[in-house]
């Protein structure tokens, strides 16, 4: 399964990055906090269509970057999408994901997927991770933090 990266930089000759499948897409299409980049270098994002469960109900998410969990060398890596309800808007959502790659092996291949049955397990180095990279990027500040510590 491949990803279309648009490009937000309006004077962008290539419009789109194509990423040919999710490793490619983690390991050739992000900048170094995660955002995901045209060819060009600039930002972009990745345009998903969901039917909801609820009447006439859609959820059209921008793909803005991915957060890597996983340790190098591993078959399972679980993931966090950022996710804005505008292309170019502030991160406002985290959509976690896993892919396992097991095409070494013979028989293997690529999948990708939300759990079998739920979300990806994160444990607590992972989870710290993610909290260290959200605050990287001012999604979940110190103050953030504090607030919730206080509660």
């Amino acid at each position: 399964m491949g990803f279309l990266i648009t490009c937000l930089n309006e004077n962008c000759a290539l419009k789109n990055t194509w990423a040919q499948n999710i490793v490619d897409l983690i390991t050739n299409h992000r900048d170094t906090k995660g955002y995901f980049k045209c060819a060009c270098g600039s930002n972009g994002y990745i345009e998903k269509n969901f039917k909801a469960q609820e009447k006439d109900g859609t959820w059209n998410p921008f793909l803005r970057g991915i957060i890597v969990l996983g340790v190098d060398d591993e078959y399972y890596q679980p993931f966090v999408y950022l996710v804005s309800t505008t292309p170019s808007g502030e991160i406002d959502a985290t959509w976690f994901a896993y892919y396992k790659d097991t095409r070494e092996e013979e028989g293997g291949r690529l999948k990708m997927g939300y759990g079998p049955g739920g979300p990806p397990v994160l444990g607590k180095e992972e989870l710290k991770l993610l909290l260290k990279t959200l605050n990287d990027i001012n999604y979940f500040t110190k103050e953030d933090f504090m607030e919730v510590s206080r509660q």
